[in-house]
């Protein structure tokens, strides 16, 4: 029964990387801590999950973190290595590694979760660019998994350095075992902080929706 209980929560915590908003490649920074925090629903399902993390940069290409995840009945923490770098306005290449573990069962390791990510420009100025996550898990009780994300968004500058950002992207699995799916959402950018309204499944009847909000200091 623990084993079955295993995979259906790896089963609710690997859809994480659904609807999750994009990650970009360059690292925070050295000194620098970069701060995510999320709320995710699908209206008319009793399920709210939160996702949290806080990554602080060690050198100009690193970072430690950790995050941590609930949903209804469950509860993960992971600690991160992240690591990255911008090697000009059409290349950003980064990654990160997290082992997580169960808060709800002594702290036992449960999967690893292991991200690609990668960025850039398409036009000179910057506004129209795109992005790709890949995102592998790997569980010791339930199969592993390989998503592809890949994105593209448009910058549209507001007054005082302000910005709206539109964006639009594909996920499939890599083990081609499911539907495409599209993902959409724009961020707000005011200053050190992005505002997020992001979302996927639009065409089920339950579609899922992220709230969030980012900053680095």
């Amino acid at each position: 029964m623990k084993y079955i209980y295993s995979i259906i929560l790896f089963a609710i915590y690997s859809n994480l990387a659904f609807a999750q908003v994009p990650y970009f490649g360059k690292a925070p920074g050295a000194d620098k801590l970069y701060g995510y925090t999320s709320v995710k629903f699908r209206p008319g399902v009793n399920n709210i999950e939160t996702y949290n993390t806080f990554q602080y940069g060690i050198t100009d290409y690193t970072a430690l973190g950790i995050d941590y995840y609930t949903g209804s009945n469950s509860a993960y923490m992971g600690i991160m290595l992240r690591g990255g770098i911008q090697f000009n306005q059409w290349l950003s290449i980064g990654g990160t590694a997290t082992p997580s573990f169960n808060l709800k069962d002594n702290f036992e390791y449960s999967y690893f979760t292991g991200g690609l990510f990668m960025n850039g420009n398409i036009t000179d100025n910057g506004n129209l660019f795109w992005g790709s996550n890949t995102w592998l898990g790997l569980n010791k009780n339930a199969d592993d998994t390989i998503n592809q994300f890949s994105y593209l968004g448009y910058v549209i500058s507001l007054k005082n350095g302000d910005a709206f950002t539109p964006m639009i992207g594909l996920e499939h699995s890599w083990k081609f075992d499911s539907d495409c799916d599209v993902a959409a959402g724009v961020y707000i950018t005011h200053k050190m902080w992005n505002f997020y309204v992001w979302g996927n499944d639009f065409c089920k009847s339950h579609p899922r929706v992220v709230l969030g909000v980012d900053f680095k200091i």
